[in-house]
């Protein structure tokens, strides 16, 4: 029985690990930028003048960002 709950918990804390690295995206920080990315390589990202900062997904949004079209 312990053994199962050790499974389980150490299960738990890998989804809720996985669970919040999802909510980070990649914004360039710009007064023009308008986008956000999932991927910190994403080909929009290229041409940002500026420094590109990691931060969470409710932070982009609030920011008024939308998601970039290359990431669709």
């Amino acid at each position: 029985m312990k053994t199962l709950l050790l499974l389980f918990l150490l299960t738990c804390n890998n989804l809720c690990i996985t669970t919040i690295s999802t909510d980070t995206v990649y914004i360039c920080d710009s007064s023009g930028a308008k986008k956000y990315h999932l991927r910190q390589n994403c080909k929009g990202l290229q041409n940002c003048q500026q420094k590109i900062i990691k931060i969470t997904l409710d932070q982009a949004t609030r920011r008024g960002r939308t998601l970039c079209g290359y990431e669709k």
